[in-house]
């Protein structure tokens, strides 16, 4: 039975709820996937949704027209498309073969008709499209196009440093901004499990080159000709891993630091008590190296900052729910406050004054202590690479040397792979 069987005719959709019409569409798309090459299916789409004008199956533009004459069109028709899309992405995904087509799909987007509409329904499908296409739905899809789109080449540092290609072409190399880059309220669970299932794959990748060239630089490797996997110098490469991983006090691990105070933060009398105590345990490691922090005018702040935090459970022991919203309102705190607000202040004090290295290790620290504050730590790096993803890699190489960090940080501590 065709997907419209059980509608009479446009003229009658009007009584049938939006649910209906939306379903008939992606009913019919998923139609065509099967029945048609991914170049019919994607000119389909294009005469559909991008000229708008006409479409072999009346049914179909019929429905699609009543759709964007609704009332709430303006706020809903973005998620409508936004579905449509994937209903075609998510199978192409599972085809490797066909993973050309996904970047080929959202391209479509690119060119939006300039000419005059030849009627106020194309006028306003016009109008529904631009409005999706200045969504947060879209601005997501766009990052995803960029995975399939643009070649691993862009990791070398000479490309980053020189070149003119904005930050969003690397998103790539960062599988840890995936969950909140590529992803969106109204994402579906097999959007979710595909998303996932990329995530997975590049860490497991970008893991074992890690791996593999620390061995090399260590010379405990015979291949000398291993590619750094990162865009960071050789000795900054090694500096990192080993603060990362290696005894960070001459005696701890950054790993074995949070296990001590996760320990210990047990027998804390009161949230007041551990307050004080979670301050000492993120920065007494910077200050062993920079002793000015173990009172200068940003622990002090910190230390206020933190005194104010959920101050009504001062008198209360720990639980999870307080851990967990205290490590999240530290990393707003120490990284970035919001999408809505972005601040980073804190953030770029800390690079330009202990530098990267020292910098990330005191978020790992926030993040091996709580590892359900980890996610929070990969949306607040979500929220600055969207944020800044329109400017040239070269104007915001803090930014990316920033996330070359956090990618070994994360990496080299979460996961499989032990170093």
């Amino acid at each position: 039975m065709n997907a419209w069987d059980s509608l009479d005719s446009w003229s009658n959709y009007a009584s049938y709820p939006p649910e209906a019409l939306e379903e008939g569409l992606y009913q019919h798309l998923q139609s065509c996937r099967q029945q048609e090459s991914p170049q019919q299916v994607i000119e389909r789409f294009r005469q559909l949704f991008i000229d708008g004008s006409t479409y072999p199956d009346k049914d179909v533009y019929g429905a699609l027209l009543d759709l964007i004459d609704r009332s709430q069109a303006s706020q809903e028709f973005k998620y409508v498309l936004n579905r449509c899309c994937y209903t075609l992405i998510n199978p192409w995904y599972t085809q490797p073969r066909e993973h050309w087509a996904i970047p080929e799909i959202i391209r479509l987007f690119d060119d939006l008709p300039t000419a005059p509409a030849t009627s106020t329904q194309v006028q306003a499908l016009r109008s529904r499209v631009q409005e999706f296409v200045d969504s947060e739905q879209y601005a997501a899809l766009a990052r995803l196009r960029q995975i399939f789109e643009h070649p691993k080449s862009l990791n070398s540092s000479a490309s980053v440093t020189t070149g003119n290609h904005p930050l969003r072409q690397r998103i790539r190399h960062y599988p840890f901004l995936y969950d909140h880059s590529l992803l969106t309220k109204d994402s579906t669970q097999e959007q979710r499990q595909n998303i996932l299932d990329l995530r997975s794959k590049e860490e497991s990748k970008l893991r074992l080159d890690i791996a593999r060239y620390h061995s090399c630089c260590q010379g405990l490797s015979r291949n000398r000709q291993l590619e750094n996997p990162t865009l960071l110098e050789t000795f900054q490469f090694t500096e990192a891993v080993n603060h990362y991983t290696g005894r960070v006090d001459g005696k701890r691990s950054q790993r074995d630091m949070a296990n001590w105070f996760a320990t210990y933060s047990r027998t804390t009398r009161s949230y007041r008590d551990f307050k004080n105590e979670f301050v000492d345990y993120l920065i007494n490691p910077i200050a062993t190296i920079e002793p000015k922090y173990a009172g200068n005018h940003f622990t002090r702040r910190f230390r206020q900052y933190l005194r104010e935090t959920l101050s009504e459970f001062d008198s209360q022991r720990l639980n999870s729910f307080i851990v967990i919203e205290t490590c999240r309102r530290v990393l707003n705190f120490l990284v970035v406050d919001s999408p809505q607000r972005p601040i980073f202040r804190n953030f770029r004090h800390l690079l330009n004054d202990i530098g990267y290295t020292l910098t990330v290790g005191l978020l790992l620290r926030v993040v091996l202590f709580c590892s359900a504050a980890k996610p929070w730590l990969e949306r607040c790096f979500s929220v600055l690479f969207n944020y800044h993803e329109a400017n040239n890699c070269k104007e915001v190489l803090w930014l990316v040397t920033s996330l070359e960090h956090a990618n070994i940080a994360l990496l080299t501590n979460f996961g499989a792979t032990a170093f």
